[in-house]
């Protein structure tokens, strides 16, 4: 996972240049950027509509020279996924790589703000993922609750997941973690890649002794075999959804003694 921090007014200004640049018909014009469509130059960036790699990279390359205007910080966060799903024992919701890395990324980059003494809290905004957005937000508060005093005053809110298309400031994140992601993953070495990467970059890795000590706590608890199943979880969702809406502190919830143990696992999770 990969993205950019700035000022709201910057981001409101970079929108109107990066709408510009999508727009501009030197090569083409598209309406938004998907990375892995340019450089399987599919859909927008499809051979039969005029696209080549030629074209594609002149496109990204504008696409960029937005970016680097504005002069973001960039961050990057990683987790082995194959490791990850070998070891991971967890009930449904949190058995996702994808939520450990947005949990991750709001607590790496809020501490980054409070030590760099940001004077104004951060708004995280995410892509849409299928499920995540909903265990998020369900669990944020109780998350949050256990970073140090520091972190939690850099946070806005709860975090929002938005869709790309539509936000402009996502689409240039994307360009960024699909070049470092692309880097990895192939062992190539793309000259885009550093012009992408802010003259300040955050690096995290959650590390595999994270992720196992995540799978051992996971095992000795008794009954999470019984949060496997998306229907078992959806039926968890609705009814801690429930009791918080009758206005249950979720870290005191007696019954059933399971909800109480996943919310003291998250806490020391996140903590």
């Amino acid at each position: 996972m990969a993205g950019y921090i700035n000022r709201a007014e910057s981001w409101a200004l970079f929108s109107e240049a990066w709408d510009e640049e999508l727009r501009a018909a030197s090569p083409k014009s598209i309406e938004h950027l998907k990375t892995g469509d340019a450089y399987q130059l599919q859909n927008q960036f499809c051979r039969q509509g005029g696209w080549n790699e030629e074209k594609r990279d002149e496109k990204l390359r504008g696409l960029a020279r937005v970016i680097r205007h504005f002069q973001p910080i960039s961050f990057q966060i990683s987790i082995d996924r194959e490791f990850f799903y070998r070891t991971n024992v967890s009930s449904r919701g949190l058995a996702n790589p994808y939520f450990d890395c947005c949990t991750a990324t709001v607590a790496a980059v809020a501490n980054f703000g409070a030590q760099a003494k940001f004077q104004h809290p951060i708004e995280f905004i995410f892509d849409q993922q299928d499920g995540v957005e909903s265990d998020i937000t369900m669990l944020f508060a109780q998350i949050r609750a256990n970073f140090p005093k520091r972190t939690q005053r850099m946070i806005h809110g709860s975090p929002q997941f938005v869709d790309d298309k539509h936000f402009r400031p996502l689409q240039a994140a994307d360009l960024l973690v699909g070049h470092i992601r692309r880097e990895h993953e192939y062992g190539v070495k793309l000259p885009l890649t550093e012009k992408l990467i802010g003259e300040y970059h955050l690096v995290t890795e959650i590390p595999n002794s994270l992720v196992q000590r995540w799978a051992d706590h996971n095992k000795r608890q008794p009954g999470i075999e019984n949060l496997q199943t998306k229907s078992q979880w959806r039926g968890f969702k609705a009814n801690f959804a429930k009791q918080v809406a009758a206005g249950a502190d979720p870290s005191t919830l007696g019954k059933p003694p399971l909800r109480r143990r996943i919310i003291s696992k998250i806490k020391r999770l996140f903590s």
